[in-house]
């Protein structure tokens, strides 16, 4: 009995490293999208709705716990989601700081050069994020400008992203820091074909 468990774990793990090697299978992720909603583009995604998986799997934050208090808090995990009423979703992602990532299921429609809309506030010269797709850069680093303080969210683009179609994994990764050494406030990100 234990021959054919071994020949079986060893065939299990072949059949695993074949998935996990390249090819179509890399768009897989152990995260899943959070309340089941797939986010599109083009679309808007709230920043607060990154996947369901925990830290180190679907988020990356330095400080485990969320710095908002209050309550009831929107998600209760470490990304700090920080209540505001100008915001979209009256949520945005808060006190961001370098190294810092969440992820995102999305299913892109169609593929082909993309601006994206976003709001953000930040007191003085903000830090630099980008967005991987599939663990790829597509975006290069984005400079979150000066809106003239935390409370002022305020709108901008970043233009001539390329995006191919078809259902992948999107990671926003917060890079460098700026004067106050936070990224800045992130509220959403709307990707509308150019």
């Amino acid at each position: 009995m234990s021959m054919q468990l071994s020949a079986f774990l060893a065939l299990a793990l072949a059949l695993v490293g074949c998935t996990t090697s390249g090819g179509m299978a890399s768009n897989i992720s152990p995260t899943h999208p959070y309340m089941g909603k797939l986010h599109v583009i083009p679309g808007t995604i709230e920043l607060e709705d990154f996947d369901e998986g925990g830290e180190g799997t679907a988020y990356h934050d330095l400080d485990p716990e969320n710095q908002e208090k209050k309550e009831p808090p929107y998600r209760k995990t470490g990304v700090d989601l920080e209540w505001r009423e100008a915001a979209s979703g009256k949520f945005n992602v808060g006190w961001t700081r370098p190294g810092e990532w969440l992820i995102y299921t999305v299913n892109i429609k169609e593929a082909g050069t993309y601006r994206i809309d976003m709001q953000v506030a930040c007191k003085g010269p903000g830090g630099t994020f980008h967005l991987e797709f599939n663990g790829v850069d597509r975006t290069g680093p984005i400079t979150v400008p000066d809106t003239g303080g935390w409370e002022h969210l305020k709108a901008f683009s970043h233009q001539g992203v390329k995006l191919v179609a078809g259902r992948q994994v999107l990671k926003v990764v917060m890079a460098t820091g700026g004067k106050s050494g936070s990224i800045g406030d992130i509220d959403y990100f709307k990707f509308l074909k150019q």
